[in-house]
């Protein structure tokens, strides 16, 4: 795949008054997005003659600006106010999916994702429960996978066959259990310095993001500052394990917000 293509990674898109799910790990809302911010975003790509596709469609679309939407967790608010605005603009989009949650309050039910399915969107799975993989067994990480996997197949068709890992931590085993479990595409959030396996890294757009900094993002230009602190969050990573650097995060962000 050609790199130059950006990969966008959502999570919440929010109002005012529409409540996120009670319950998500700390730190998530650190990347929902107004859904004023959301339709102003998704705007600027089409004016400026982007075509929101599958992988799929890469090749039929290889002499136009492209750019590939996802959206994790599958809250409802996806459902009530990104859908409408791609939908409005043609846009294709993949959701992923936390296939535990699945009905529960705040998230899609199947209906919802059916209804997604119809309007031309993708669903992929996000594991089953939304652990850290890395930290798991083979067979757990294979639980987490082809069960959620196979489940969504069963209520929706054979065309489900991508995967969001949770948490942004990944390693090798993990992707090769990806691979074997029946998957064709893994998406992550930022490629690890030892990873070798084919997957497709994203750019997470955050909450804090002005107009500007969505753009410099398609561009793929990243601030200094925040080149440095990805960095050092790389190199945290490397010599914590999953569960300590979650902590770790966890505290650091409960600080920060006090």
């Amino acid at each position: 795949m050609n790199n130059s293509i950006p990969i966008l990674m959502y999570h919440g898109i929010k109002t005012d008054l529409q409540s996120v799910p009670e319950g998500r790990e700390i730190g998530a809302e650190i990347y929902d997005v107004t859904l004023n911010n959301f339709v102003y975003q998704m705007n600027w790509l089409a004016q400026h003659q982007y075509h929101a596709i599958a992988i799929e469609e890469i090749d039929k679309f290889a002499s136009q600006k492209q750019v590939i939407l996802t959206f994790d967790d599958g809250e409802m608010n996806n459902f009530i106010h990104a859908l409408p605005v791609l939908q409005q603009l043609i846009f294709q989009a993949y959701f992923f999916v936390i296939v535990d949650r699945i009905g529960k309050p705040g998230y899609m039910g199947w209906d919802e994702l059916h209804q997604m399915q119809e309007a031309g969107m993708i669903i992929g799975s996000h594991s089953m429960t939304h652990p850290i993989l890395t930290d798991l067994t083979d067979v757990q990480v294979e639980d987490e996978l082809y069960n959620s996997l196979k489940i969504l197949v069963n209520h929706l068709g054979d065309g489900v066959n991508t995967l969001s890992i949770p948490r942004g931590f990944c390693n090798d085993k993990v992707m090769q259990i990806a691979y074997a479990s029946g998957y064709r595409h893994v998406f992550i959030s930022e490629r690890p310095e030892n990873l070798k396996s084919d997957c497709l890294d994203r750019i997470a757009v955050k909450t804090s993001w002005n107009h500007q900094r969505f753009e410099k993002a398609i561009y793929g230009i990243k601030p200094i500052s925040e080149q440095i602190s990805d960095q050092v969050k790389k190199t945290i990573k490397k010599s914590l394990n999953g569960e300590t650097y979650n902590r770790l995060r966890n505290t650091l962000i409960s600080i920060s917000s006090k």
